[in-house]
């Protein structure tokens, strides 16, 4: 799973973008169920991009993994990993200046 960002400061809130290519996985069943996963895994852990920083993003997750749809545990830890990621983004300078 591929996770593109931008900054955006003109948003009230984080925009969120769920994608599986038809040219990876060829059954809509499948494509569906896969998005419905990802954005149950993102809606589960959206709590870790705190609002409050004033600086909002727009988030697309792109899965790029095999054709055979993944568990959901494999998407929910690669969304958290992501969302730490970009949590880190967010304040890139957390130490004290020497």
């Amino acid at each position: 799973m591929r996770v593109v960002y931008l900054p955006c400061d003109a948003l009230s809130t984080h925009q969120v973008l769920f994608t599986v290519p038809r040219k990876k996985v060829r059954s809509a069943v499948v494509r569906n169920k896969l998005k419905r996963r990802m954005r149950e895994a993102y809606r589960l852990n959206s709590h870790c991009l705190p609002d409050n920083a004033g600086l909002r993003f727009l988030i697309g997750y792109i899965y790029t993994g095999p054709s055979q749809p993944c568990d959901f545990e494999t998407i929910q830890e690669r969304v958290v990993a992501s969302l730490h990621y970009i949590n880190k983004l967010r304040f890139p300078h957390d130490h004290a200046p020497l």
